[in-house]
């Protein structure tokens, strides 16, 4: 079984990035989906997997990143290269054409678990703030074991879990959001 610490657009907000790091210290993996705004070499990404955000300026970040963790392929991005606000079309064919069963992004700023085809997308939201009705940032908690995968989110300073909050909310914000792009 491997835990993995994800977390996405930070935007420098340090303080938080480094208590969330500190209070899942025993982690196997920590990912951060871009947007730390930070260096490639910054010592908070230290052990990180690390895509480059629409706000990172450091060159030496990669877009995209392919791992294997347990039996899983997992495709990681940002997601503003693949139109994540309009639909997850782009990311699937993408995940498909790789061979990957996961994929992990940020960029909206809305915590999500949506299943498309064969394939599980996961967005840990902002460990900032996220948009949605109740004020605070996210992280995502993710453990594979073999073939079971599960998802549970947090709040980005109390550390309690807020499925139940950010799920149903994201769920419905991400369907407005995606309503209003097919009407442009």
């Amino acid at each position: 079984m491997k835990k993995i610490l994800l977390i996405s657009d930070t935007h420098l907000e340090n303080r938080i990035f480094k208590n969330i790091v500190q209070r899942h210290f025993d982690s196997d993996y920590f990912i951060h989906c871009g947007d730390s705004s930070l260096s490639f070499n910054d010592p908070l990404l230290q052990g990180f997997i690390t895509v480059h955000g629409n706000h990172d300026e450091d060159p030496r970040f990669d877009y995209d990143r392919f791992i294997k963790i347990e039996n899983r392929r997992i495709f990681i991005t940002h997601g503003q290269l693949y139109k994540v606000y309009d639909s997850y079309d782009l990311l699937y064919e993408k995940a498909l054409k790789m061979k990957c069963d996961l994929v992990f992004h940020g960029h909206t700023h809305i915590p999500t678990v949506e299943k498309k085809g064969s394939v599980l997308f996961i967005n840990p939201g902002s460990g900032m703030f996220n948009r949605g009705s109740y004020g605070f940032g996210t992280y995502a908690i993710v453990t594979i074991n073999k073939d079971q995968v599960e998802v549970h989110f947090y709040h980005h300073e109390t550390h309690e879990q807020v499925d139940n909050i950010v799920l149903p909310d994201g769920k419905a914000m991400l369907s407005e959001l995606r309503a209003l792009q097919k009407r442009r």
